[in-house]
């Protein structure tokens, strides 16, 4: 994408040249202060985010549910690192396969920013357990607010990242949040 086509909140990586992930400014800035280089990124929920990630991260692994999405992404990245699995919210055969599409990958950093965002946080934490968990559109109503993640994660340190000049159908700003797992 070019500098003149990016979406609301979109930034090009200075040092890549590539878009950057779709996180908010701040949650952005932060993980750009940390070295990811030696990182395994687990991603629910591909896209350029993934592609960025490729770029920073030692590996990356990511899964969607948009068959033409996963090729894409796989196409520009040049590698299989997407998974695609053929879900919707309502087939609960298909949502264990992706929730579970990282089981036996040690990863340090997992991203929940796609579909099944409680199952997926969940499993991050009792199954993958990484280092850090990203999780964006942070209890927002359009994409996701989910009560009980709030419960899942009281006990981890958590930094919010809000973006206040984009807001949801209700007035509440964009956020992205960053747990301390470990």
């Amino acid at each position: 994408k070019s500098m003149n086509n990016l979406c609301f909140g979109q930034r090009i990586d200075p040092q890549l040249g590539i878009l950057q992930a779709w996180y908010t400014h701040g949650a952005l800035d932060r993980i750009c202060r940390m070295d990811v280089s030696d990182k395994v990124v687990c991603e629910y929920g591909a896209g350029h985010s993934t592609v960025w990630w490729s770029k920073k991260a030692k590996q990356v692994y990511a899964v969607d549910h948009s068959k033409e999405w996963a090729n894409n992404i796989n196409k520009i990245i040049g590698s299989e690192v997407v998974k695609y699995v053929d879900t919707n919210e309502g087939n609960t055969l298909t949502r264990t396969e992706y929730v579970n599409a990282f089981d036996g990958v040690v990863s340090d950093i997992v991203i929940v920013d796609g579909i099944h965002r409680y199952e997926c946080a969940e499993h991050a934490v009792k199954v993958l357990k990484p280092e850090i968990l990203i999780i964006d559109n942070h209890q927002q109503d359009y994409v996701f607010i989910c009560p009980a993640l709030d419960e899942l994660l009281k006990d981890y340190r958590m930094e919010r990242y809000v973006q206040q000049d984009h807001k949801d159908h209700n007035g509440r700003p964009w956020a992205t949040a960053i747990f301390f797992l470990r």
